[in-house]
C-alpha cells in the first residue's frame, strides 16, 4: 500500500473568483479583503504536511494554474486535520495573517 504526503513550503489557494463561479469551496480560495490579524480557514486536496512553528507565504494559484511568484500574505499555520471526502484525501486547517504583502 502506498502511502502518499507531501511537505508543502507555502500554501497555495485560488483567487475566490472560482468560489463565486461555483468552481472551488469557499476555504479553497484566498479571502478578499484579507485584514491583519485575522484567522482564516484553507482546504487543499492532499495529504499535506506544514510546519506549524513559523511562517508561511500565502500564494494565489490562477484559474490558468499559475501560481503567483509573489506572496499575497505571509501567515501562520496553527491547525491541520487531514480527512477523507468522497474518497480523496484533503487537508484542512487553520491560518493567521501576519502581513498583507500585495
Amino acid at each position: 500500500m502506498e502511502i502518499k504526503t507531501e511537505f508543502e513550503s507555502a500554501l497555495i489557494l485560488h483567487n475566490m473568483r472560482e468560489f463565486v463561479m461555483d468552481k472551488r469551496k469557499f476555504d479553497e480560495c484566498i479571502p478578499e479583503n484579507m485584514k491583519e490579524d485575522r484567522e482564516y480557514g484553507f482546504l487543499v486536496s492532499g495529504q499535506r504536511n506544514y510546519w506549524l512553528l513559523g511562517k508561511f507565504p500565502l500564494h494565489e494559484k490562477r484559474e490558468d494554474g499559475v501560481v503567483s511568484e509573489d506572496p499575497r500574505a505571509i501567515i501562520n499555520i496553527f491547525e491541520v486535520t487531514h480527512f477523507i471526502d468522497n474518497g480523496q484525501i484533503c487537508t484542512r486547517g487553520k491560518y493567521k495573517i501576519l502581513q498583507i504583502v500585495g
